[in-house]
């Protein structure tokens, strides 16, 4: 047990990171209200970035289906996409821009910092809370799946923040006509980009967390991952310029964005999408060997080790769950799938060589009481026997 000293720091550690990360949250507050100091303005701005945020954030956490990744760490990404990265991306912007121009010239250090610098520095402080993730919470990621919904939720914080200091200048600027076209450019058009750039990271960190120190490509792949999603992000950036150049300065924004969703953008969520579904299949695969285990043991019966494995009878038996006791039976029913799945994957990294931990076991236990009551609840609210 831990003596009062250690207890102590971690309290301390933990208060500290809690005012850190509440100043910085206030700071960001602070620039957007500064930036857009007209009450109408500020509500439709905060109104055009945030709604569409949370409809992505969404869409993103539906990709994985047999596991709900933890409400903290959903929470942590996100924030640190929409806090962390942007402050840190606008200090790292100005020093950018500041060496640029001492090199270059000012006309050419603007081209580069839209173009190079941007890229270069946004993608490496939003993968940063990936990393995070992988070292303070490596129990909740599992999969390339796992990594590329923590990466997509990052790239969704940060386009909110972003969104919200563009459509608030532009409103000031150039008033609610040009605001509407912008937010239609930046967030229905391009909304998918930034989460796009760092799910590919979040993907590559994924696959790699599943190599179990062996190999050199589990260091190599984040590697790759990253600098896909710095191309990307560059062939956005670049394109938008040069689109603008090639069709001169009357050119339709929306016509130019447009033209970059298609050639950008969309090819980078296709792939991800398949990425996703592929990484899906073996999430799947995971669960039907290791629950067999369980099933044997006595955890889960054999009709809730059917009902777990098959897309059709987990919807069925959560439809059911809803029509006989609302959401709340509903999130049991949820929660029962969700444990069974942390289990699975819990015994599946052991069995692939990650070292053991006394912790494991604890959990390995508590998840295995868990599934108990929790089967419990569910027959004593009128569920019948999943599969029956």
């Amino acid at each position: 047990m831990p003596g009062f000293g250690q207890r102590f720091r971690v309290v301390a550690i933990g208060c500290l990171l809690g005012v850190v990360s509440l100043a910085a949250i206030a700071a960001v507050v602070l620039l957007v209200v500064v930036s857009v100091p007209d009450g109408i303005g500020l509500l439709l701005t905060v109104a055009a970035a945030s709604i569409p945020a949370l409809f992505y954030a969404g869409v993103v956490l539906r990709l994985d289906r047999y596991e709900i990744e933890p409400l903290r760490a959903v929470i942590a990404c996100f924030i640190w996409g929409a806090v962390g990265a942007i402050l840190f991306s606008l200090a790292g912007g100005l020093i950018f821009q500041g060496l640029a121009e001492g090199i270059l010239g000012a006309e050419a250090a603007g081209l580069a910092s839209v173009v190079i610098g941007a890229p270069l520095i946004e993608e490496s402080f939003k993968g940063v809370a990936i990393l995070a993730v992988l070292v303070v919470a490596r129990d909740e990621f599992d999969t390339t799946l796992d990594g590329l919904v923590y990466g997509a939720l990052v790239g969704v914080g940060f386009a909110m923040t972003e969104n919200m200091l563009y459509f608030g200048q532009t409103y000031l600027e150039s008033g609610i006509g040009e605001f509407g076209v912008l937010v239609i450019a930046r967030a229905v058009l391009g909304g998918f980009g930034h989460p796009a750039y760092t799910a590919v990271t979040g993907a590559a960190i994924g696959w790699a967390r599943g190599r179990y120190g062996r190999g050199f490509s589990r260091i190599l792949m984040p590697i790759v991952g990253w600098s896909i999603a710095v191309t990307l992000h560059v062939a956005w950036n670049g394109g938008l310029v040069l689109t603008t150049a090639f069709l001169g300065e009357n050119v339709a924004l929306l016509e130019i964005v447009a033209i970059q969703t298609l050639l950008v953008i969309v090819p980078a969520v296709l792939v991800l999408y398949a990425i996703a579904r592929m990484s899906g299949r073996h999430e799947l695969e995971i669960l039907r060997t290791e629950l067999r285990g369980e099933v044997e043991r006595g955890t889960i019966t054999h009709a809730e080790y059917l009902t777990i494995i098959d897309n059709s009878l987990r919807t069925r038996a959560l439809s059911t769950a809803r029509d006989r006791g609302g959401r709340t039976l509903r999130g049991k029913q949820l929660a029962f799938f969700h444990t069974a799945a942390d289990l699975a994957f819990r015994l599946h990294h052991r069995g692939r060589g990650e070292a053991p931990q006394a912790v494991h076991t604890a959990r390995d236990d508590n998840d295995r009481q868990r599934l108990q009551a929790l089967r419990g609840e569910l027959a004593t609210a009128g569920m019948p026997p999943l599969n029956a």
